[in-house]
C-alpha cells in the first residue's frame, strides 16, 4: 500500500499506528498494481471510442442536413423581382425577404439534399435553420447538467443506458420529420443525450485507468473526436439525401446500445463513493480477472470522508467555488473558440465536404501536442498556452484577407483541439468522487452555452469581422490569466474527498519536507 494514505475504522476515522495497516488500498492503488492497461480497459476503451464518434458526427448532423442547393426564381417570381445570386439560398438575399416561398423552386434532383429544400420556409421563419445548431446545444445544456447530477446519484452505467437510449430514438425520428418544428424538438434531445453519454463515457474511461495512463487515454479519446469530425464528411458524402443521412447515422447508436447494455460496466469509485465496498470490489476483480492479473491479498477499499454529492458540497468551499467558477470560464472560452470555427465550415469557400474533413484533420496535431505539453510540463501550462496562442489566432484573424484566415482557421482549429483534451481531463481530475460528474456537467454546461452562441457570432462575423474577433481574444486572454489560481492535477490521484482535492493546493516540496520532518522525529 502507499505511504500517503491513512485506512478507515469503522468510525470513519484514521486508524492508530498500532492498528493493522495491511490490506487497505484505495483504488489508485489497486489499478496500479494491475500493472498496464490491459484487456478490460482495451475492451472499455473501444466502446468508449465509439461513443465519442457517434457524439462527434450528431454535434456536426446540421452542416449536411441544411447545406446550400441549386434554385432559381419561378416566372412568377421574375416577374415579382425575384433575385438570384450564385452560392446564395433566396433568403440570403435582401431582394427576396418579403417575398412569398413559392417565388423559387429548387433543382429537382437535389430537393432532398437540404431540410431548406424539404420545408420551404417563408424567409419570416428563416430563423429556425439557424436555430437547429443552436437548439441542439440548449439540450446539451440541460444534458449535462441533468445527467452530471444523476450520474453521480445512481450510477455511471444507468445513466450512460438512458441518455444512450435517448439518442437512439430520437435518431430514428429525426429522418420521418413532417416539419421542421419536429426537427427542432429532436435536435433538443439529440443534444441533452449528447450532454449525458459524451461526458459519462470519458469519465468511465478516467476512472478505470491508473493516473500514469490518464493523459495517454485522455489524448487518444479527443483524438477520435477529430477523427470523428473528418468522418462525418464521408457520411454526408455517401448519404447526399438528409434523410437518408439522417436515418444512417440512426444506426451507429443502436449498435451501441445494445453493446453498452451487456459490456458497460459501473464505476468502482462511484460504488465506493455510495458505501458500496464489496460491489466495487467485484468489479475490480473483474478487472483483475480479464487482464489475467491478481487481486492484492485481503484487499479492502476505503476513502477518508463521506462527501455528500450536491451543489451544497461546492458552495460551501471556498476552493471550489473558485475552482469551479475558473473552470466553467475555461470550458465557456474553449467552446466558444471551438465551434465558432466549425460552423465556418459551410460559410468558407470550396467544397464543403471536403472543408469539414480538413478542419478536422486539423485537430490531431492540437491534440498531440496537447499530450506532450501535458505530459512535460502539466495540464495548467498546457491550457494556458493553447489558450494564449489561441487568442493570438483570433487577433490575426482581424486581417482582411481570406488566405491568412483559412490558416489561422486551422491553427485556431488545432489549439482549441488541444483545450478539449486538457479541460476534459483537468476536470475529471481536480473534483472529488461524489461531484466528480457534477462538477465536470456544470463547466461542459457552460461550453453549450458558448456552443449555442458561436452560431450567432458566425452570423456576427459576416457583417463586422473586426469587433467580435476582439472580443473573443480578449476574453480568451482573461480566461488564461484565471488558471494561474488553479492547483496542478498531474500525476496526483484522483481525489476522493473534499480533504484530498485541498491537498492538490499543498506545495509538493512542503509536503514532502513536513514527511520528512516527521519521519526525523519518529526516530
Amino acid at each position: 500500500m502507499g505511504a500517503d494514505y491513512e485506512p478507515l475504522d469503522t468510525n470513519g476515522q484514521p486508524p492508530d499506528s498500532s492498528k493493522e495497516k495491511d490490506g487497505w488500498y484505495k483504488i489508485d492503488e489497486v489499478l496500479a498494481q494491475f500493472g498496464s492497461l490491459g484487456k478490460f480497459q482495451l475492451i472499455l476503451i473501444l466502446e468508449t471510442t465509439m461513443l465519442n464518434c457517434i457524439a462527434a458526427w450528431r454535434i456536426l448532423f446540421d452542416i449536411f442536413t441544411k447545406k446550400g442547393v441549386e434554385w432559381s426564381c419561378t416566372a412568377e417570381g421574375a416577374a415579382n423581382n425575384c433575385s438570384y445570386e450564385e452560392g446564395k439560398m433566396p433568403c440570403d438575399i435582401e431582394a427576396n425577404v418579403d417575398l412569398n416561398s413559392s417565388y423559387w423552386v429548387f433543382n429537382e434532383d437535389e430537393a432532398g439534399y437540404s431540410i431548406k429544400s424539404t420545408f420551404k420556409l417563408a424567409c419570416s421563419q428563416e430563423w429556425k435553420y439557424t436555430a437547429t445548431s443552436s437548439i441542439y446545444f440548449v439540450g446539451a445544456f440541460f444534458g449535462v447538467w441533468i445527467f452530471g447530477r444523476v450520474s453521480d446519484l445512481i450510477g455511471r452505467r444507468k445513466t450512460l443506458m438512458i441518455s444512450l437510449a435517448m439518442c437512439v430514438v430520437q435518431g430514428w425520428i429525426i429522418p420521418f420529420s413532417p416539419n421542421i418544428d419536429l426537427y427542432l424538438a429532436c435536435r433538443f434531445f439529440d443534444g441533452a443525450a449528447f450532454g449525458g453519454f459524451f461526458l459519462i463515457a470519458f469519465v468511465l474511461e478516467i476512472e478505470y485507468s491508473p493516473p500514469k495512463y490518464r493523459n495517454y487515454l485522455s489524448t487518444a479519446f479527443h483524438i477520435v473526436t477529430s477523427i470523428g469530425m473528418s468522418t462525418v464528411s464521408v457520411w454526408g458524402y455517401a448519404f447526399k439525401d438528409w434523410r437518408w443521412f439522417a436515418g444512417a447515422l440512426a444506426v451507429p447508436p443502436t449498435v451501441m446500445l445494445i453493446i453498452c447494455f451487456f459490456l458497460i460496466p459501473e464505476s468502482p469509485r462511484w460504488e465506493l463513493s455510495k458505501g458500496n465496498e464489496k460491489e466495487a470490489l467485484v468489479l475490480l476483480e473483474k478487472v483483475a480477472e480479464a487482464n489475467n492479473v491478481s487481486m492484492p491479498d485481503k484487499c479492502q477499499l476505503y476513502e477518508d470522508v463521506d462527501v455528500q454529492a450536491g451543489f451544497s458540497v461546492i458552495i460551501k468551499n471556498p476552493l471550489l467555488v473558485r475552482c469551479g467558477l475558473i473552470n466553467m470560464f475555461g470550458w465557456f472560452m474553449t467552446s466558444l473558440v471551438y465551434y465558432v470555427l466549425t460552423f465556418s465550415a459551410s460559410s468558407l469557400a470550396g467544397d464543403i465536404y471536403v472543408n469539414a474533413a480538413i478542419l478536422g484533420a486539423a485537430e490531431i496535431p492540437g491534440r498531440i501536442a496537447a499530450f506532450l505539453v501535458m505530459m512535460f510540463l502539466g495540464r495548467k501550462t498546457a491550457f494556458i498556452a493553447a489558450l494564449g496562442f489561441a487568442s493570438v489566432c483570433t487577433f490575426v484573424s482581424i486581417w482582411d484577407n481570406d488566405d491568412s484566415r483559412k490558416v489561422m482557421y486551422c491553427f485556431g482549429k488545432a489549439l482549441s483541439a488541444a483545450l478539449w483534451a486538457v479541460i476534459y481531463l483537468y476536470s475529471s481530475e481536480m473534483y472529488p468522487t461524489k461531484i466528480r460528474n457534477l462538477g465536470s456537467g456544470l463547466g461542459s454546461a457552460w461550453a453549450r452555452v458558448a456552443a449555442l452562441i458561436a452560431p450567432f457570432v458566425g452570423e456576427w462575423l459576416k457583417k463586422d469581422q473586426v469587433t467580435p474577433y476582439i472580443l473573443v481574444g480578449v476574453s480568451a486572454i482573461v480566461s488564461c490569466a484565471t488558471f494561474f489560481f488553479v492547483p496542478e492535477t498531474t500525476g496526483k490521484d484522483l481525489p476522493q474527498t473534499i480533504a484530498e482535492f485541498e491537498k492538490l493546493f499543498q506545495d509538493p516540496a512542503k509536503v514532502d519536507q513536513a514527511k520528512d520532518d516527521k519521519q526525523d522525529t519518529a526516530i
